[in-house]
């Protein structure tokens, strides 16, 4: 069975092109305006999401948002396809929780294979079982929260730090490069320095307080998490 994507476009010359360019591969829903595509993403069953950032009605950004608060939604990919190519709407989408950031024209191969890297990769986060403890954290996915495992104080994380976090903790006391961490929690937008990891990981420090020291860094390469072990928690129904 193919996936199916909700495309949530305006104009209907791009989605003629983005259905020539998708539908041998994809089931797809086609949404023209916000409130069309905010309708259709509570009715409906989706392995991933297209949206345009500029909508006649609102955009892209608040329909992310809105499509965040639904719990089903927390594991599905959420990707930007848009004209608009400010480093400040990337950096904006991303700190939303979107999961990358296409800027049109783009290769219709190219396309496709970065909708099915993130489908790929949300089904494989969807076999973990619902909370998995890396050192003193405590990782939940389907709410996306980390909680001191000894406190059980809840850690303010935005959907972005807390991917950049995962990412860490789930390759425990591996180095990772700056540019691994960019292509894992900022998919392949090309305009996103590899010095915004450096910025990310002060933040995420700040909110780890005293678990600050669980991320090192690795002079030459870029971070590492440090946790003596990882276990899990069974899952609660």
């Amino acid at each position: 069975m193919k996936p199916h994507l909700l495309v949530v476009e305006d104009e209907a010359a791009h989605r003629l092109i983005i259905e020539k360019a998708l539908a041998s591969h994809y089931t797809l829903t086609m949404a023209s305006s916000f409130n069309e595509g905010l309708h259709v993403i509570k009715e409906g069953k989706f392995d991933g999401f297209l949206f345009d950032i500029m909508l006649g009605d609102g955009n892209g950004f608040d329909l992310l948002a809105e499509a965040r608060k639904i719990k089903a939604l927390r594991h599905k990919p959420i990707i930007f396809l848009t004209s608009r190519t400010e480093v400040s709407s990337k950096v904006l989408g991303f700190n939303l929780g979107a999961d990358d950031y296409i800027v049109k024209p783009c290769n219709p191969e190219e396309l496709r294979v970065r909708i099915d890297s993130k489908i790929k990769k949300f089904k494989d986060m969807a076999e973990h079982p619902v909370d998995i403890i890396y050192g003193p954290l405590l990782f939940n996915f389907e709410m996306q929260v980390v909680t001191d495992n000894e406190t059980g104080k809840k850690l303010d994380l935005t959907p972005l730090e807390f991917k950049l976090l995962y990412f860490l903790a789930s390759h425990n006391e591996e180095a990772q490069t700056r540019e691994e961490i960019l292509e894992a929690v900022w998919g392949n937008s090309t305009n996103v320095s590899d010095r915004s990891v450096d910025t990310y990981v002060a933040s995420l420090r700040k909110k780890l307080g005293e678990h600050s020291k669980v991320i090192k860094s690795v002079h030459g390469v870029g971070y590492s998490y440090q946790a003596v072990s990882s276990t899990q928690k069974s899952q609660v129904s």
